[in-house]
Order: structure tokens, then C-alpha cells, then sequence
């Protein structure tokens, strides 16, 4: 819902049709790709169940900053023992 500024009621609210590319990394679909991505990440990584949901879960909410994360991470590589 688009709200005016203060002050100025005649304002229009800004175009639908052009997408951003906040809009294109905020998308469902880009959500969605991130959370499946980061899950097999996760899993792959820690052979834990609950550390995939966490890394999913991750990629639902934080693709931006999660994604590039787990490819500095070595995508799907085991994590090495201490």
C-alpha cells in the first residue's frame, strides 16, 4: 500500500510496471530459489537436519547476504573438522 509523504496529498504513488532490482531480489521466486539452494547448502555442509533449516531459513529471509555467504562458504563442501 503506498502512502504519500506528509504534507502532500496529491501525489501519485510510483509505477507498477518497472521493476527494481530490489524488486528482483525481493521476489518470491528469488526467495524460493535461495531457501531450496541454501537447504541442500546447509545439509551438505553439516550433515545436520537442523543446521539445513537453519541455512534455509536463512535463505528465505536474508537471500541478499546468505547466498553469496555460502559460495564464499564453498557451496555444498564439507565443513573441515577443528
Amino acid at each position: 500500500m503506498y502512502l504519500p509523504p506528509m504534507g502532500d496529498a496529491a501525489a501519485t504513488p510510483p509505477s507498477t510496471t518497472s521493476s527494481t532490482i530490489h524488486d528482483i531480489v525481493t521476489s518470491e521466486g528469488v526467495s524460493t530459489a535461495a531457501t531450496i539452494a541454501l537447504t541442500y547448502h546447509g545439509y551438505k555442509r553439516t550433515g545436520s537436519l537442523v543446521w539445513a533449516l537453519i541455512y534455509g531459513l536463512a535463505g528465505r529471509w536474508f537471500p541478499v547476504v546468505a547466498v553469496p555467504v555460502s559460495l564464499a562458504q564453498g557451496f555444498g563442501e564439507r565443513k573441515p573438522c577443528p
